[in-house]
């Protein structure tokens, strides 16, 4: 595997509950009807730089701690990778972080992080070591200490190239590979039972799609849900450039299959650009993608209902904008949050701009379409590779800009969220009964309920019993925050059992 990988960005925009002084308290949430293309009302006037440009501006990944705070990965050319902290839009100085050396840093297979409750992981690539340089590592208190780094393929003969990172219910991490050495490469999966200590032999994620291969310099992107895991890759069958949707329920079988990309494209090089995914709070899988099948270069949405392992329903693909010249569209990025959805990308008009459009998440996918507004106009230089991640009715959007040399940062309110916080007697609600007990009570009779990330995504699905009363499964409520979505005689509720400082 030779050194031109680069281009494209890959994250998960999960939820780090970081650790501070806190009070528990038990927190109603309800939302009302909003528009199907809510606006975005940025906080800040102009856009805030991440950290100086000594720090680098390689491979921007963005998490989200407790509070809906910014973490932000950097990473500098032969000094390596650092974590920014923030509070309200301040960031601290850069965390360096203790990889091994000689960290590859392409924008598009650089390294991926992820979250699952305190844990922050991460992956990465030793440049040069395509075969056994996979590794991971983790911080359990916001990247001011750090695990080892743990080889994901140590004794691999053959390329396992671009870990890119997700945590499965239980917080062990898996990765999707490209392995094989080329041009027969493969899209393959590598899970963990032990924290990410060692993995598992890469399994052909690809082996039932067809005769196409994975392509090399496209990032996949992994997400964890209703006792599956899932990966989306770019697939080439002989210079038709697809986007594929597997999944697995043991990690091993990988028996369902969707073509997300009705478009067709047939380019002859690798096009160096992959997926976002993020869960619906409903359950259904929202993706997005740069096709040029029908002439111009565009960003393309999709929602599916996997939810049912053998439904053959692909979902609704749509352009994600109105947006119909030629070769102007790129790097998407998808987060949804509990009532609505963002996608940012870049855009070229004369000059890369990160544009950003919004939608109701109940007008998925078509809310998205007709939307689209640059974000980055006072920058000079190219800005380019956009992560978002939502909190609640906050959004939050990092990307590197080449005439700064560092990684921009806004904030935003969607309005229309209408997410209403109150400490006033709602429906339902949720008790904390002991250490592993958390219970629902007041729900309508046989309510179905979902447990949630404080990001909005799904994490367990469960029903109340005649009474409209549920315990939350015990693995879940050890979190320093719990959040329920379930049906009250208030209409649809969204409880937090959670944590607010002092």
């Amino acid at each position: 595997m030779g050194d031109f990988h680069h281009l494209a960005d890959m994250t998960s925009s999960n939820t780090l509950v970081s650790s501070a002084f806190f009070t528990l308290l038990a927190l109603p949430i309800w939302w009302t009807s909003s528009p199907a293309s809510a606006q975005i009302t940025w906080d800040f006037a102009e856009p805030i730089a991440v950290a100086g440009e000594e720090f680098g501006n390689r491979c921007p990944r963005l998490a989200l701690d407790a509070s809906g705070n910014p973490l932000v990965l950097m990473g500098k050319s032969g000094e390596g990778l650092f974590l920014a902290t923030s509070n309200n839009g301040v960031f601290n100085i850069p965390i360096p972080i203790p990889t091994l050396e000689n960290v590859f840093m392409a924008d598009a297979e650089g390294p991926s992080i992820a979250v699952h409750g305190s844990t922050l992981g991460l992956a990465y690539q030793v440049s040069g070591e395509w075969a056994t340089g996979g590794q991971y590592m983790s911080t359990e208190d916001g990247g001011q200490t750090w695990s080892e780094s743990f080889p994901i393929s140590p004794n691999a003969i053959e390329d396992h190239f671009m870990p890119i990172l997700a945590f499965d219910d239980d917080g062990n991490p898996f990765v999707a590979v490209k392995f094989g050495d080329d041009p027969m490469v493969v899209e393959g999966v590598m899970r963990s039972t032990d924290g990410g200590q060692t993995f598992q032999p890469a399994q052909p994620a690809s082996a039932n799609v067809g005769s196409g291969l994975a392509c090399e310099c496209c990032p996949s992107k992994t997400i964890f849900g209703h006792g599956r895991y899932y990966s989306v890759y770019r697939q080439n069958d002989e210079n038709l450039r697809d986007m594929r949707l597997v999944s697995s329920e043991d990690g091993a079988t990988w028996d369902h299959q969707l073509d997300l990309d009705p478009t067709d494209w047939i380019i002859s090089a690798c096009p160096e650009t992959g997926a976002s995914l993020a869960w619906l709070p409903d359950g259904r899988l929202a993706s997005t993608f740069r096709s040029s099948g029908n002439g111009a270069s565009e960003v393309y949405i999709n929602v599916s209902n996997v939810a049912s392992p053998m439904s053959s329903d692909v979902g609704a693909t749509v352009p994600v904008t109105n947006f119909v010249e030629a070769g102007n569209q790129d790097q998407p990025h998808i987060a949804c949050g509990p009532t609505h959805t963002v996608a940012v990308w870049q855009e070229n008009s004369g000059g890369w701009e990160i544009h950003a459009a919004s939608s109701a998440n109940d007008a998925l996918p078509g809310g998205l379409s007709n939307a689209g507004t640059p974000v980055s106009t006072s920058l000079s230089g190219s800005n380019l590779h956009p992560e978002v991640a939502i909190h609640g009715s906050k959004v939050h959007v990092i990307w590197k800009n080449s005439g700064s040399g560092q990684v921009m940062y806004l904030r935003g309110t969607l309005d229309g969220a209408g997410l209403v916080e109150s400490g006033a007697e709602s429906g339902a609600t949720l008790r904390r009964l002991g250490p592993d007990l958390v219970r629902i009570e007041g729900a309508l009779s046989r309510a179905s309920f979902s447990v949630m990330s404080s990001a909005g995504a799904v994490l367990h699905r469960g029903q109340c019993d005649s009474h409209g009363a549920a315990a939350v499964p015990s693995k879940f409520t050890q979190s320093q925050v719990v959040m329920v979505q379930v049906q009250s005689s208030e209409g649809l509720e969204l409880l937090r059992l959670g944590v607010v400082t002092n």
